[in-house]
């Protein structure tokens, strides 16, 4: 065997050489080797370097390099751009240009180069280096939609409240803020979760294109944003002070006339109005407006804000303005009398009285002798000719400044054709059955077209109730059993037990309560201070709604 091998060896060892050549041959023919290039993304190490100097970098141009390496051609797809690293070592900068040389090394797939990769263009990678910048932002919050309606957003607390960003000083001082967004839209409880914190330009916009220079210390942010429950609440202005002579403060003016109020719905049940007072709504001895700026927060109860407007602070206009006075010309037909005799026969002799009023000139524009009420009380008056006082009634926006004295003449009936006026609660008998008659004047005024009765019953001068049961069921009748022209206050439990008597004629559902009359019916006025007159409206309330509920 061994002499088989050994036999012709010369011949054999060439015919291998020969072989591997001709092999060697095809192969380059058929698989020939090739250089390749691969598009590599340039990986900047070593940043520490510059850091330490305080310095941030930026890279000039591409942040690419292209790889070149021998492969056979079958085997040229097999590789990807990933299977190099391109590097630049910041150590490794050239100070004067800035350029960094790139260095590239396989990852992978190793053996199928025929030659050591090496960088083809650009060999170095150039960057600029700029102060460093260290800054503290506290963080916003940028709230993305609406709550839902009847809902507004209320605070918001964000873990943590603070970032600290660091980067090259020109692109730090793009950023106005830094904070977070996030959907609150149709929202009806509050929102919470986390988000990531972004960087904000002065006007509010994202700055999207800051790259990876610039980083933020620390990770996402936790976040909770009240959603508030919202209620429209009227505004209440408390003037004090009392304007001039012959002015008059007619309430105050301003474009805010109730605001939007936020808060949990347990504060704003409690709230109705929001009083406005204090020493700037003063009018005291003012002969013009007065003007006033008014912070609406500083009225505001605890835990509630307001919402919708841009400012909390309102300017308030407290109108005053100057009284005028004006004469009115009375003739005999606008006068009535009352308490007549029906024995006897009344003239009124003036053929012209005179009065004058002084109010504001709007509200005097409105006003006429007709509209007056002038009364003049003429029981008690026997033959002859008389003079009396008239009475006016004329109303809160109206002060008399002087009224007429009428002439009436009384004579026995037929003894006279003299013009005369009749009272519109005729023939009245004397003064002790004079409310008794008018009682049944009353009554009887149900079968009139009106929808109520304001019937005075404040004295025993009044009468009793016996003359409701002549009311239709279709009118109502108030109750006057609380007294204004006097101070004390009406027992509670006799007042309650009078409306009982007075239900006994007319059904409770139809019966109602209030004082007797206004509480400024004559020339000055009834003797009641404020204090008082408010105990009176008080205690109409308190009988109301224990009788009525």
């Amino acid at each position: 065997m061994k002499e088989k091998l050994t036999n012709n060896l010369a011949i054999k060892l060439i015919a291998l050489f020969c072989a591997f050549f001709v092999w060697l041959a095809v192969v380059n023919v058929a698989n020939p080797i090739k250089v390749s290039t691969r598009e590599v993304p340039v990986t900047i190490t070593n940043d520490q370097v510059l850091e330490q100097a305080d310095l941030a970098y930026d890279v000039v141009g591409k942040k690419t390099a292209v790889i070149s390496f021998k492969i056979r051609t079958k085997d040229d797809y097999k590789v990807k751009a990933s299977d190099f690293n391109a590097y630049a070592d910041l150590s490794e900068m050239y100070d004067v240009t800035g350029a960094i040389p790139i260095r590239v090394e396989v990852v992978n797939n190793e053996e199928l180069l025929e030659s050591t990769p090496v960088v083809k263009s650009p060999e170095v990678i150039k960057i600029t280096t700029e102060a460093l910048q260290t800054k503290a932002f506290t963080l916003k919050a940028y709230p993305q939609g609406e709550a839902a309606d009847g809902y507004e957003a209320g605070e918001v607390t964000m873990v943590p409240s603070q970032v600290t960003v660091k980067g090259p000083t020109s692109l730090i001082g793009q950023i106005s803020s830094v904070g977070i967004r996030f959907d609150i839209n149709g929202a009806v409880a509050d929102v919470s979760g986390t988000a990531t914190p972004e960087y904000f330009d002065a006007n509010g916009n994202v700055l999207s294109d800051l790259g990876d220079s610039v980083k933020t210390v620390g990770g996402d942010v936790s976040y909770t944003m009240q959603i508030l429950k919202v209620k429209e609440v009227p505004l209440d202005f408390d003037v004090s002070g009392e304007v001039a002579d012959g002015y008059r403060y007619t309430g105050p003016k301003t474009d805010i006339k109730s605001v939007s109020v936020a808060g949990l719905k347990t504060d704003l049940a409690s709230v109705s109005t929001i009083t406005i007072q204090g020493p700037s709504l003063n009018v005291q001895g003012a002969t013009k407006d007065v003007e006033c700026e008014i912070d609406l927060d500083d009225y505001l109860p605890s835990g509630l804000t307001i919402v919708g407007l841009d400012s909390t602070t309102i300017n308030v206009t407290l109108q005053v303005e100057k009284l005028t006075e004006k004469t009115f010309t009375v003739k005999p037909e606008n006068v009535t009398l009352n308490g007549k005799n029906s024995s006897y026969s009344y003239t009124v002799e003036d053929t012209k009285m005179e009065v004058k009023v002084q109010g504001l000139e709007e509200d005097l524009s409105s006003l006429s002798a007709s509209k007056m009420n002038i009364r003049v009380d003429v029981s008690g008056m026997g033959l002859g000719e008389h003079t009396a006082a008239a009475q006016l009634q004329l109303g809160d926006a109206y002060k008399m400044l002087s009224a007429p004295a009428v002439t009436v003449r009384v004579s026995e009936h037929g003894s006279s054709s003299a013009q005369t006026t009749e009272s519109t609660e005729s023939d009245r008998g004397d003064t002790d059955s004079q409310s008794s008659s008018n009682r049944e004047s009353g009554a009887s005024s149900a079968k009139e077209n009106v929808d109520a009765l304001f019937l005075e019953y404040d004295d025993e001068r009044s009468g009793g109730f016996a003359p409701l049961k002549k009311v239709s069921e279709d009118k109502k009748v108030v109750l006057g059993l609380i007294t204004t022209k006097k101070p004390d206050l009406e027992d509670k439990e006799k007042v309650i037990a009078r409306i009982h008597e007075a239900a006994k004629y007319v059904p409770l559902d139809r019966l109602y309560l209030s004082p007797q009359c206004g509480f400024a019916s004559c020339e000055i006025g009834n003797k009641l201070t404020e204090e008082q007159q408010w105990a009176k409206l008080k205690l109409v309330k308190e009988i109301a709604e224990e009788v009525w509920g």
